[in-house]
């Protein structure tokens, strides 16, 4: 169990239409505060990656790679949920260096 009010997806397949194109996927995990009359207050999108980064510029490159997926990702999880995109974070876990790191919204 997490905190009341909170939710979890995992590997929460998607099939959805945004800008008129059709996006299917998974995200690995999805995090969902809720306030207590059960609507969505928040959601963290947490990708596992097996990037090989090393240093901070690794690191930031990665982000770079990923970062239009992930975004696709934050509207489609706003979509879902009812959120505003700016609600949504987006955070990659770096699975060999054990890191996280945050998605910028375009």
């Amino acid at each position: 169990g997490g905190r009341a009010g909170a939710e979890v997806w995992r590997e929460r397949a998607f099939e959805v239409v945004l800008d008129g194109v059709w996006v299917t996927g998974v995200c690995d995990r999805v995090a969902i505060e809720r306030a207590a009359n059960g609507r969505a207050s928040r959601a963290e999108i947490f990708d596992f990656k097996t990037d090989r980064v090393a240093t901070e510029a690794d690191v930031a490159a990665a982000v770079e790679r990923h970062r239009a997926q992930l975004n696709v990702y934050r509207r489609v999880v706003a979509m879902l949920t009812g959120l505003p995109v700016a609600a949504v974070a987006c955070r990659l876990v770096f699975t060999r260096l054990r890191r996280l790191a945050d998605v910028p919204r375009e």
